[in-house]
């Protein structure tokens, strides 16, 4: 079963980063993007706020480095942004000419924000930017942040519950009403009525804590957040939800009008990015230092950071090594044409979305760079120095 070929594999990967040495709980613990619900940890623009336009292009900032923000709609003191924060104090995107800071959204308003120009990139689910197509925000995906089907749940493991059939009549907590549009398609392809088989339950931020302590059966999660929290030593076991619906995950999203008005930064960003998802599939514990210098207030044993590292690794690249290296060989952030229709009949088939959208008005692969130099990337990771290891060893 694949819920036990992550834990497993997680577990497994944990050892040798331990043993090898190459490679105390967080107070926000959360993981990839479900872009959708109201984070109330501070940060961002204000819950309830309509963000307004920002007609300006993006100004200039250190020296002659362009500001370009990206915006995720959670906490960003996480661990799941380590490919970001890779390429930020790698000096990648510096040598592009740009200046990049990472900012919480609040619920859907961080494809708004990017619609209305008040950020350049966002992070959403795949359904997210349907349903803001569909109502007309100028949108779309450039690059391939989640190559698979991330999302799943995280049980405790005395739980008795080892499938999607024994969720029936269960409780599942989510951090926001609307990450109903992420899982249901899931839970319908796995045989299950959500209205009538599961409760959904908003516990916001203490969803982790409310399934630990048994107030709540299942936890509403994703590969990297659940490889967090494994390092942070809750007892949980993963049902995947890859296993049921194998098409992909959170993109990264754009104003379409960028594509033309300056695609260059474009470009530029999507470069950037691709080396530091590289980086960390070529150095988990490199990232999990360079992370965790720049957030001291999560408190993780050094193997479970580096766990998390490799849920990274797994929602970037795939479960196992040949998608890795097809994603490595064919370009990291090219998205997968067959992946995005699965997403687009589903959608459909759940009513996420009234009726198809084209993928060519949803997501490019135009503005991937495949011919970066890896071994750059490569060198810098074996060459890194190790700033905070210690401290959590």
């Amino acid at each position: 079963m694949r819920k036990v070929q992550i834990t497993l594999l997680i577990a497994v990967l944990w050892l040798v980063a331990v043993l090898a040495g190459c490679a105390q709980s967080s107070t926000q613990p959360g993981g990839s993007n479900p872009s959708g619900g109201t984070n109330t940890s501070g940060g961002g623009q204000a819950a309830g706020t309509t963000p307004q336009p920002n007609t300006a292009a993006p100004a200039s900032g250190s020296g002659n480095l362009q500001q370009v923000t990206v915006v995720v709609p959670r906490t960003v003191e996480v661990l799941d942004d380590a490919h970001i924060w890779s390429a930020i104090k790698m000096g990648y995107f510096a040598e592009e000419g740009l200046e990049v800071k990472i900012e919480q959204s609040f619920g859907t308003t961080d494809t708004k924000m990017v619609a209305l120009k008040n950020a350049q990139f966002a992070l959403p689910s795949p359904n997210f930017l349907f349903m803001g197509i569909e109502n007309g925000l100028p949108l779309k995906a450039v690059f391939q942040n989640d190559s698979i089907n991330i999302f799943g749940m995280a049980v405790r493991s005395d739980s008795g519950i080892k499938t999607w059939e024994d969720m029936k009549g269960k409780k599942v907590a989510l951090g926001d009403a609307a990450w109903a549009n992420i899982i249901n398609p899931t839970l319908i392809a796995a045989g299950l009525d959500p209205e009538k088989d599961v409760e959904y339950v908003v516990a916001g931020e203490n969803r982790f804590q409310m399934v630990q302590e048994g107030k709540l059966d299942i936890l509403f999660t994703w590969v990297a957040e659940y490889s967090q929290l494994k390092g942070q030593g809750f007892d949980f076991e993963y049902i995947d939800g890859n296993e049921i619906l194998p098409y992909t995950s959170n993109p990264l999203v754009t104003n379409a009008e960028y594509l033309t008005e300056d695609p260059e930064m474009v470009r530029k960003f999507v470069r950037a990015l691709a080396k530091g998802m590289y980086f960390v599939k070529m150095n988990p514990e490199a990232a999990a230092d360079l992370t965790l210098e720049q957030f001291p207030s999560i408190k993780i044993p050094w193997d479970g950071a580096v766990g998390a590292m490799m849920g990274r690794v797994y929602q970037g690249f795939g479960l196992n090594e040949a998608d890795q290296k097809k994603i490595v060989d064919g370009g990291i952030g090219i998205a997968d044409m067959d992946k995005w229709k699965l997403n687009m009949d589903w959608a459909v088939k759940t009513g996420i979305i009234k009726k198809e959208i084209p993928l060519d008005q949803v997501v490019t692969n135009d503005f991937v760079d495949t011919t970066w130099d890896k071994a750059k990337v490569e060198a810098d990771a074996k060459n890194y120095v190790f700033k905070v290891k210690d401290k959590y060893q």
